[in-house]
């Protein structure tokens, strides 16, 4: 199924590119590597068989970055043509297919307003082009550098991410994770200029924003800090945080797929676990759906990560987070009352229950998939503040928004800068109600323009 067609016009010349919407594995291989005659341990790419994988749907980009700078033309010709088509075949790996954005500065470091030429093409579709021919008194254009504003693993120098830290527990005012005390208590464990910060419950791993709780402070600068008195309930969940530094070696960007991953996630056959250079970007955690590969007719029930993995390709992520496992009939662990290992562990030779299983993972592993809406921009900051009100944007746009939103994202209009790394203060931020930034709660007295958008279960 074809979904893009991109035409890039070349001095009477036209060339079609074609980006179909479900990437085989060959293709996926393909970002990745110059020839298929490369190797991983023992996997052969050429012995990749020409599947169509369906993913889920899209990956989540909660956080946008930009990616490193290309130069792939001068204007020595017709001009300087830095097309999205080119740069993504001639830089495999480092460029997501849909870009939401491009910057463009001559090699001086001049922006296009400052050079003041004339600019036949300049989106995230089409690329980069100046022309020649545009250029006033037989002028050459200048020679231009392009980058686009992708999301992991596609950051140019790569993000990686710290251990989780919980300094803090609700008990007293609220759950203080401050970066600073992180710092003292935790030294050389945490960049000195963060790029961004997760946060999630301790125990089912659920996102912050997805809590309905609101929080004090929530950026990469200065930590998080759920307070008691800003919540209806009066309590504040348990929470745990990580940040996402710069990697120290930027010449592998985090988080690219090997062919061997590839394989492992979409193929029966050559099961290996590979480690990635530094984890993905997980602020969506969800649980995969429910497996259940065994019964307890022999020596017990065996769920077992390794067989589930091995047998659900594409289902599972390399490194779950947590697991749930209940009988068929919906007890928990502890409501059955059984010794957790094999048959023989359980009293007057009575046979363990029969259990099913799902992992705390990320999209695009969440269990019946996650769609998402369009971006939605309903106010402007020029009053009290943004205004994303779910209801509200319920009625503005009828039959567009799932009536149980699973998770929201929120970034600013102008950069796709996600809201959580603003530095601001948010009255609501969580997929029920929507989003509310006020200006009343901001030190500059000021809230960006913000967009949002909302995660709903798959219809298909």
């Amino acid at each position: 199924m074809i979904s893009m067609e991109t035409v890039e016009e070349r001095e009477g010349e036209k060339e079609i590119i074609l980006f179909p919407r479900k990437l085989s594995v060959a293709i996926v291989a393909a970002l990745f590597l110059e020839s298929h005659q490369q190797t991983v341990g023992k996997f052969l790419l050429a012995e990749v068989p020409e599947i169509m994988p369906q993913l889920p749907c899209d990956y989540p980009t909660h956080i946008q970055c930009w990616t490193d700078w290309f130069d792939r033309d001068d204007p020595s010709g017709t001009g300087d043509w830095e097309t999205f088509s080119r740069l993504y075949r001639e830089n495999p790996g480092k460029i997501c297919p849909k870009p939401q954005d491009i910057e463009a500065t001559t090699l001086s470091g001049l922006s296009v307003a400052a050079a003041g030429e004339e600019i036949f093409k300049n989106d995230a579709t089409s690329g980069f082009i100046c022309r020649n021919r545009d250029q006033p008194r037989r002028k050459r254009c200048s020679d231009y550098r392009v980058r686009f504003s992708c999301h992991p693993p596609f950051c140019g120098g790569g993000v990686c991410w710290t251990d989780w830290f919980d300094r803090d527990n609700p008990s007293g005012t609220g759950d203080w994770e401050h970066l600073i005390n992180l710092r003292k208590e935790n030294p050389g464990k945490i960049c000195d200029y963060p790029l961004y910060i997760e946060v999630v419950t301790t125990d089912t791993m659920t996102p912050a924003i997805s809590t309905g709780e609101n929080f004090y402070i929530f950026n990469p600068t200065q930590g998080f800090v759920c307070r008691k008195t800003d919540q209806k309930s009066g309590e504040c969940r348990d929470y745990k945080v990580r940040f996402g530094c710069p990697c120290r070696r930027p010449a592998e960007p985090c988080g690219i797929l090997s062919v061997a991953i590839v394989a492992t996630l979409f193929l029966e056959s050559h099961q290996q676990i590979v480690e990635l250079p530094c984890d993905y970007a997980t602020h969506i955690q969800c649980w995969t759906d429910w497996f259940d590969r065994d019964d307890p007719t022999v020596t017990g029930d065996w769920e077992t990560f390794s067989d589930l993995y091995n047998e659900n390709p594409g289902k599972i992520c390399p490194k779950p987070q947590a697991i749930e496992a209940t009988t068929l009939s919906g007890l928990s662990v502890a409501a059955a009352k059984e010794e957790i290992f094999k048959n023989r562990d359980q009293p007057k030779r009575k046979r363990c229950s029969d259990y099913r299983v799902r992992f705390s993972c990320h999209p695009p592993f969440c269990g019946g998939g996650v769609c998402w809406t369009d971006w939605f921009d309903r106010d402007n900051p020029d009053g009290t503040g943004d205004w994303e009100h779910l209801s509200l944007l319920r009625r503005e746009n009828p039959g567009k928004i799932c009536k149980y939103p699973l998770y929201i994202e929120v970034v600013t209009t102008d950069t796709m800068t996600p809201a959580i790394s603003t530095g601001e203060n948010f009255q609501f931020f969580n997929p029920t109600q929507g989003f509310f930034c006020l200006m009343k709660d901001q030190k500059s007295g000021e809230c960006r323009d913000y967009k949002v958008r909302f995660g709903c279960p798959c219809k298909n």
